[in-house]
Parts: C-alpha cells; sequence; structure tokens
C-alpha cells in the first residue's frame, strides 16, 4: 500500500476495483496455477524510467514484505519489454540457451534472491493484454514446469482480452500510469510516424516548427529514446500511439 502526499494510506489498485475485475484477476490466477505456475505477477505495464509502483493487481512473486522490492522494478526491466512487444503470447524454457537474456531481468533476480529453488523458474509463460489508449497489463508466470499447450495457453491469451473489455474499472489504472504522452505529442509523433514532415505537422495543427519539435523531444525523453525512429518504435510499444 502506498501513500498520499498528507502521509495517509492511499488504497491499492485492487481495491479500487469492482468485483468483476477482482473475479477477472482471481481466474487468471488460478488458471496459471492449475498450470503449475508458482510465482505470479500480473501489473500495469509502466513506461520507460517508470516503476511499478500503485501498478501491480496481484502478486506471489516473492514474499509480501518484500513487495516494494518489486515496486520498485522499472518499465526497462528487460523482461517487461519483451512482454511489452508481445502480440501473442510466449511459453519459455528458462533452461534454454537461447533464453538466457531471461536471467538478466531484476524480476528474476528477485526470485533468486528470495531463495526460492531453482526448480521454481525454469518455465516461464508470459501474456501481454492490451486495449489501446485504455489498460495494458503485463503477466508473468513461472514454475519449474508449466503444463499448458500452445493451443490451450493462446485460449487463455484471448479469453482475457475480451474480459478486458467488459471490466471499465481496469481503464483506473492508465489513469494512475506515470509519464504518459499528452494528447498533443501523441498527435504530433503519430503524424511523424506516418511521414509527415515538421513543416507539415506545423501546419497542419497550426502550430510552429518550434513548436513541433518541442514536442517530439519531450515525447523522446518520456520515452527514453535517442531518435524519433525510437521514439515511436517505443511509444507504440507502450500503447502511447495506435498506427494503421
Amino acid at each position: 500500500m502506498s501513500q498520499n502526499e498528507d502521509g495517509t494510506d492511499s488504497p491499492s489498485p485492487t481495491a479500487r476495483f469492482c468485483a468483476d475485475t477482482i473475479s477477472f484477476l482471481d481466474n487468471l490466477t488460478a488458471q496459471l496455477i492449475s498450470f503449475g505456475a508458482k510465482h505470479i505477477l500480473i501489473t500495469g505495464l509502466p513506461l520507460p524510467g517508470k516503476d511499478l509502483t500503485d501498478l501491480i493487481l496481484r502478486q506471489n512473486w516473492i514474499r509480501e514484505e518484500d513487495e516494494e522490492r518489486v515496486s520498485s522494478i522499472k518499465g526497462s526491466d528487460i523482461l517487461l519489454r519483451k512482454i511489452a512487444s508481445l502480440t501473442s503470447p510466449r511459453h519459455w524454457d528458462l533452461t534454454e540457451g537461447q533464453n538466457r537474456w531471461i536471467h538478466q531481468s531484476t524480476l528474476i533476480h528477485l526470485l533468486k534472491r528470495s531463495g526460492c529453488p531453482g526448480s521454481d523458474f525454469e518455465d516461464m509463460i508470459g501474456l501481454h493484454l492490451h486495449q489501446f489508449d485504455r489498460v495494458q497489463l503485463a503477466v508473468c508466470a513461472v514454475g519449474e514446469k508449466l503444463d499448458i499447450s500452445d493451443r490451450d495457453l493462446f485460449t487463455v491469451f484471448c479469453n482475457a482480452q475480451v474480459a478486458l473489455r467488459e471490466l471499465p474499472s481496469l481503464a483506473s489504472l492508465a489513469a494512475s500510469r506515470p509519464g504518459e504522452l499528452s494528447s498533443r505529442e501523441r498527435h504530433v509523433l503519430t503524424l511523424t510516424a506516418e511521414g509527415k514532415t515538421a513543416s507539415h505537422i506545423a501546419s497542419e495543427l497550426r502550430i510552429s516548427q518550434r513548436t513541433v519539435h518541442a514536442h517530439l523531444q519531450n515525447a523522446s525523453d518520456k520515452m527514453l529514446a535517442s531518435n524519433k525512429t525510437q521514439t515511436v518504435v517505443e511509444a507504440v510499444r507502450y500503447g502511447q500511439i495506435e498506427l494503421g
């Protein structure tokens, strides 16, 4: 539980949600456990440079008394970034050499430091649940051996995506995610992604080219990007703009 500026406790994200959302989280957690998951994290996806504070919906990743250590994980964590890029669910065998990148994740390091046996995190499921401009969730589930077929995993993913549309209270999660682009920054960046020059954007929006460049720079800073192309890629990854 976090604190307000006056020092009083503020409710966790889950406490703000209606019964339907709680049921959704309960059902998803139960399904993951039925597949053999021993450690589960369901959270809003933090933007680059931001952390999981106030975004965690359900976690038994590590001991509850150490939850603050999970909340401090940044959106730049390699596992969260990988999940943010997913368009379909993924099942990773953490013992395979090609998946060694996962062990660079601070989330995995926390599991190792918590004293969990190594067999607890040999298999991992990653889900990216996303309703544009509304909610963006990351789901991580780890266990010794996750007993689920690719077909069944895809069914779980599709059902969860459909269920999100029926959960209006989850929209409050987006409002609590710091680092979002402003509506004007999104507009300018979307036009840039469509190939329009600063001159064309300035004319279309009736602003100066200097203002266009300022919006692009602000967007780049928020996305921790080094150029316009990377800014667009990161903005798409984190649900800030939608192309096509």
